[in-house]
């Protein structure tokens, strides 16, 4: 899920969250996270934070603790196979070694 939805989700109201720049660098978005503000849903130290765009309110800081995160999970933007398949191809490219674990193939690459 994006960040709005799992907003909605975990029950933060976009307006309580502080004003963020629309694009943050990423060490703005480190920068925050070393400091380890309150989750925006449960107020525990937070481990991750990025940016969501509230269409009435702007762009807003979103930081969430770990079991907030894990509760509302990123969504990959394409398919778990396919992004498998890129990363084993740019692992091949660099010549790097690559460990993969699947529920349904269990280890590759060992």
């Amino acid at each position: 899920m994006n960040r709005e939805e799992a907003a909605r989700k975990l029950g933060v109201d976009p307006v309580s969250l502080s004003p963020a720049p629309p694009a943050p660098r990423f060490s703005e978005t480190w920068a925050r996270m070393q400091q380890e503000p309150p989750c925006s849903a449960c107020g525990r130290p937070s481990r991750t934070s990025g940016v969501l765009h509230a269409p009435d309110h702007g762009p807003r800081w979103f930081d969430r603790c770990r079991e907030c995160f894990l509760a509302a999970p990123p969504t990959l933007r394409v398919p778990p196979a396919r992004f498998l398949e890129e990363l084993r191809a740019v692992a091949a490219d660099g010549r790097l070694p690559l460990h993969t674990y699947t529920d349904e193939g269990g280890w590759e690459g060992e």
